[in-house]
C-alpha cells in the first residue's frame, strides 16, 4: 500500500485528472453541449444561451472521480497487472460511479431526463474505461516492480 503514498503514484493520479477533465470537458463543451442544454436548461443557470457551470465545484467533482479511478484501477493491476483487468476495472468503475449520480438524480429531481440517465451513464462508463488504459500505461512499471512491493 506504500505505492498509493508515493510521489509516482501522486504522478499517476495527476496525470489522470488532467486527463479525466480534458475529456469531460470536451464531452460537455463540444460533444454532448446541445443534449445538456435541451434536456438539462431547465435545472440550470443559463447566460447567453449556454448552461453556467461552477467551475471549480465541477473540476473538484472531476478530481475526486479520477483519483479514485487511479486508485480503484491501480489495485486491479496491483493482483493481475493486464491491460484488459486494467480497462475492465475502470470501466465498471465509472459505471458504477455514474449510476450512483445519475440514479441518484433520477430518483427525486421531478422531470429529470431518462435520457440524460442512460447518456451520461454511458459516458462514465467509457471515461472509466479510458482511464483503465491511460493509467495501465502511466503505472506499468511503478506497480510492476514498485520499491518494497
Amino acid at each position: 500500500m506504500d505505492y498509493f503514498f508515493s510521489p509516482a503514484f501522486f504522478k499517476v493520479a495527476g496525470i489522470s485528472v488532467v486527463i479525466f477533465i480534458l475529456l469531460d470537458m470536451i464531452w460537455l463543451a463540444v460533444i454532448a453541449k446541445n443534449l445538456y442544454f435541451r434536456h438539462m436548461s431547465y435545472l440550470a443557470s443559463v447566460e447567453n444561451g449556454r448552461i453556467v457551470f461552477n467551475l471549480p465545484v465541477g473540476i473538484l467533482a472531476q478530481a475526486i472521480i479520477a483519483t479514485g479511478l487511479a486508485v480503484f484501477i491501480s489495485l486491479g493491476i496491483m493482483v493481475d497487472p493486464r491491460l484488459v483487468v486494467a480497462v475492465g476495472i475502470g470501466a465498471f468503475s465509472g459505471f458504477v460511479l455514474y449510476c450512483t449520480y445519475d440514479l441518484t438524480n433520477l430518483s427525486f429531481i421531478r422531470g429529470y431526463p431518462v435520457s440524460i440517465t442512460v447518456v451520461d451513464i454511458a459516458w462514465g462508463t467509457l471515461q472509466g474505461l479510458l482511464a483503465g488504459i491511460y493509467v495501465f500505461y502511466l503505472s506499468r512499471t511503478e506497480i510492476l516492480s514498485p520499491p518494497g512491493f
